[in-house]
């Protein structure tokens, strides 16, 4: 081979830089994305679960009414609760083909209208909506275009059910790029986030006593070009008390999310 062909061979390999305009984050949500949310909780100091929840969601998206609107349709759910060696299956039936329309400025997905909850029992205090469980983990991009090993902060109201109770906090939360990669033309950007909070009783709910906290972390990926989350894994770690029927409980919760997209 010429030397001169062995150069342009080997320049074509290397893959080109990127432009720092194009690696500002935005949110355009599109196609299918799975949810799969695992919660153990683990009352009066056990160091077993004694109950669990397991969720498996299905989103697709379409464009909404305007460019600041995003319609989701829950295609697919299931849900288990088990405790004290019972299983139940959680009635979500009525769930299905439910659409909900997302606010979206880009940086941030919210809520404008929740639509449907599951049934938890009478014990929890409140019904789970699924398009709040994937708002509540979507990131707050950053307002900046971002590069390899910059940090961010951003701050989040969390709302989680922490063992049979509602309870929520504004969480801060300090971001990291830890790599970006360019792979066929798409430009892939892998995000390390965590954040703490003090947690109350969430608005509309009773069931949470006093003060609790959460740790949550989060790895995520993320493609420039398309405004797509990629893929998220969350674990988060809450610590409170519960009003039960029996009377105040402490409860210890470990909650994981997968989240994938198209």
């Amino acid at each position: 081979m010429k030397t001169t062909t062995l150069t342009l061979f080997l320049t074509l390999l290397v893959a080109s830089p990127v432009a720092a305009d194009q690696l500002t984050l935005r949110y355009s949500l599109a196609g299918d994305m799975q949810l799969r949310m695992e919660q153990d909780m683990y009352p009066s100091g056990r160091t077993e679960p004694i109950a669990d929840r397991r969720f498996d969601m299905t989103f697709e998206f379409a464009d909404g009414a305007n460019a600041n609107e995003t319609l989701a349709e829950l295609a697919a759910i299931k849900g288990t609760y088990s405790a004290h060696g019972m299983n139940q299956i959680l009635s979500t039936r009525h769930l299905v083909g439910q659409q909900v329309l997302l606010g979206n400025d880009g940086r941030t997905v919210s809520l404008q209208d929740p639509g449907g909850d599951i049934d938890l029992g009478f014990v929890t205090d409140g019904g789970l909506h699924p398009s709040a469980v994937l708002v509540d983990v979507l990131p707050v991009l950053p307002d900046a275009p971002v590069t390899n090993g910059m940090t961010w902060e951003t701050e989040q109201t969390v709302r989680s059910l922490e063992g049979w109770a509602w309870a929520q906090g504004k969480m801060r939360f300090g971001h990291q790029i830890v790599d970006v990669t360019r792979i066929d033309g798409q430009t892939i950007v892998q995000v390390r986030s965590q954040g703490t909070t003090t947690i109350g009783v969430a608005e509309g709910t009773t069931g949470f006593v006093g003060e609790g906290s959460i740790e949550r972390r989060i790895e995520w990926t993320f493609d420039v070009e398309a405004g797509q989350l990629l893929s998220l894994s969350l674990e988060q770690e809450g610590t409170g008390t519960n009003q039960l029927p029996q009377g105040q409980v402490q409860v210890r919760q470990v909650t994981r999310v997968e989240l994938s997209g198209a």
